[in-house]
This record gives structure tokens, sequence and C-alpha cells, in this order.
């Protein structure tokens, strides 16, 4: 089997075949946890911006006395768990630089447009869309190429 191709996603198959193979070298990304001042306004943008899906809020298991956000990708993975945090929380938003997304051409363009609609800053650089969250976080969104 030959090395997957920059932006195309495995089968499950080829994943397993590559588990089997090199199971030292099969990691996956969880997902990425981000604190927000906001949250009420990071959820809205999340969801209702950038389109990822909300699969559940609940209190945070690591301090019941706020919320988190349970967000999900087009395949229902979860990728990204908003933690509210009022104040600067070390280890929330201190290590993270950025978030990058990747989308197919189609729905690239439909941010794109979702952005400018909604009267969202954003930056084109080359064939990714460049943003930043209610927080300040940067959001790089990367046009897929699709296969023909």
């Amino acid at each position: 089997m030959s090395s997957p191709q920059p932006h195309v996603r495995l089968t499950a198959l080829e994943l397993a075949e590559r588990a089997l193979r090199r199971p030292s070298s099969t990691i996956w990304l969880h997902r990425v946890r981000v604190g927000t001042r906001s949250f009420d306004d990071a959820l809205q943008f999340y969801v209702g911006t950038l389109g990822l899906t909300l699969r559940a809020v609940e209190l945070d298991p690591a301090d019941p006395t706020r919320f988190r956000a349970m967000l999900t990708d087009a395949e229902a993975r979860d990728v990204l768990e908003l933690v509210e945090s009022p104040g600067t929380e070390p280890g929330l938003t201190s290590g993270v630089g950025a978030l990058a997304f990747a989308l197919p051409r189609r729905a690239w363009q439909a941010l794109r447009v979702r952005l400018a609609t909604q009267e969202h800053p954003f930056a084109v650089v080359g064939d990714a869309l460049s943003f930043t969250d209610p927080d300040g976080l940067t959001l790089y969104v990367e046009a897929l190429v699709e296969a023909p």
C-alpha cells in the first residue's frame, strides 16, 4: 500500500492495516481543550459559524463549577472541547497558538461566504482562511484538494 496523499482521509481498513504494521506510529489526536472567557459566544461561533456539531454541554469533570461543550467534526469525532474559563487559566489557552481545520472546497467557499455575511474579519492566505474566534484564538481553515 502506498503512502497516503496529503489531506486524503484513510479508510478504516487502511488505518487498521497501518496500526498492525507499525503500532508505535499509530496515534490520533483525541481532541483539543480550549478555554473561553465567553462560553455562549464561543459556542455560537464554533457551531453557527465554523460548522462543528454540538454533541453535549455538561459540567466539566475537571471542575464541576463550570461548563464544557463537546464539539464533533463531520465524522462525529470529538475534536474540540470548549471549557468555560472566566479568567486566564494556565493550561487551557496558554499553549495553543492556533487551530487548523480542513474542508472540501465547496464547504470552504460556504464558510468564506458565512464569515463575510456575518461580517467576521478574515484573510485568505493561499488556500486557507485565517480568522479568530471570540477569544482571539487564531483559526486556519484549509481548502482540501478534491480527487479528480
